[in-house]
């Protein structure tokens, strides 16, 4: 789920799902003062949600987005009613002597870690995206310049006849009589554009037809093909592509040049930053699992293997294909 998407979720939860105390108007004024850890937020007899609870909830969001999230009251709330209902089937869990379970226990046990975890592999990441890389950038992009070039670019005009509602060739002849009439040349090639064109989209004040600038690379591989023979001001006979027919004019090329360290630099340094992180995190995994003092009870991991059952892989099978 996209995180505006998620944003928008909660603010719908909170006016459906949020108690009482929740679901009144935002205040007219945020508090002048900012809220004491232990400040009440939620309470229902020995159940307390704190602004120290929010603050735990509002480390499940990614940092970058947190500062949005405390815009809204819906979804300050929304997160508040959260952990208050959870906290207070936890606390019906335990009357039902649910945590005395020792698989319980343990998965209490490990999700507490698992979050730790997250939290030092965080920190770890953080160290490593510190310091000044601008001279190893520098120096990767000085070993292999020819990377970093800005590839050509062209500005075409184009007539595309599609092949919605014609066949083959009635789109072909379509496009051939586009082709002839814009090469004579008594109007100008949008004038064709607009008379027999199917292109739908529109780009502002810009008229049906022009392309504008662009790569290459981004046109589909017959016009590419066509439009790499044209010389500035030529029309390409019909190209025929997935789309239809297309009848294309070059106005201008930019052809591919080198680009300069200051254009690349601030891909360079966040890719450079982005595999330091990727390895720091690897190695730090690594020595985690290579614990000289570490040992693998490999019998009793086998002792957990159960026998093949056919007649439930039968059943898994079926699952599977419906």
């Amino acid at each position: 789920m996209q995180f505006r998407a998620f944003l928008a979720f909660l603010a719908t939860l909170a006016l459906l799902a949020a108690g009482p105390a929740l679901a009144a108007d935002a205040p007219a004024t945020p508090p002048k003062k900012p809220l004491p850890p232990d400040a009440p937020l939620v309470t229902d007899g020995p159940v307390v949600v704190d602004r120290a609870d929010f603050d735990g909830a509002l480390l499940r969001i990614p940092e970058q987005y947190r500062a949005e999230v405390r815009m809204g009251y819906d979804r300050i709330a929304t997160l508040v009613d959260g952990v208050f209902v959870a906290r207070e089937l936890a606390l019906r869990a335990k009357a039902a002597g649910l945590d005395k379970d020792p698989a319980v226990q343990k998965r209490l046990q490990q999700v507490q870690e698992a979050f730790l975890a997250d939290l030092y592999r965080e920190k770890v990441e953080k160290e490593t995206a510190t310091g000044n890389l601008d001279q190893r950038a520098r120096e990767l992009y000085l070993a292999d310049q020819s990377k970093y070039v800005a590839p050509e670019e062209v500005h075409i005009q184009q007539i595309l006849v599609s092949l919605k509602g014609r066949t083959v060739e009635q789109a072909r002849a379509r496009a051939q009589k586009a082709y002839d009439e814009a090469k004579a040349g008594k109007e100008d090639f949008l004038a064709y554009a607009s008379l027999y064109s199917d292109e739908v989209k529109s780009r502002g004040n810009v008229p049906l037809g022009d392309e504008g600038w662009g790569t290459s690379k981004q046109l589909v591989p017959p016009v590419r093909d066509a439009v790499a023979k044209l010389s500035k001001g030529a029309i390409s006979p019909p190209v025929q592509s997935e789309y239809g027919f297309h009848v294309v004019k070059l106005l201008d090329r930019k052809p591919a040049r080198p680009l300069t360290f200051d254009e690349v630099k601030p891909q360079i340094v966040a890719a450079e930053r982005e595999r330091l992180r990727k390895e720091r995190v690897e190695a730090l995994i690594r020595d985690v699992r290579s614990s000289p003092t570490a040992t693998v009870h490999t019998e009793n991991v086998d002792a957990l293997v159960i026998p093949l059952d056919p007649e439930l892989m039968k059943r898994a099978q079926e699952a599977k294909a419906k």
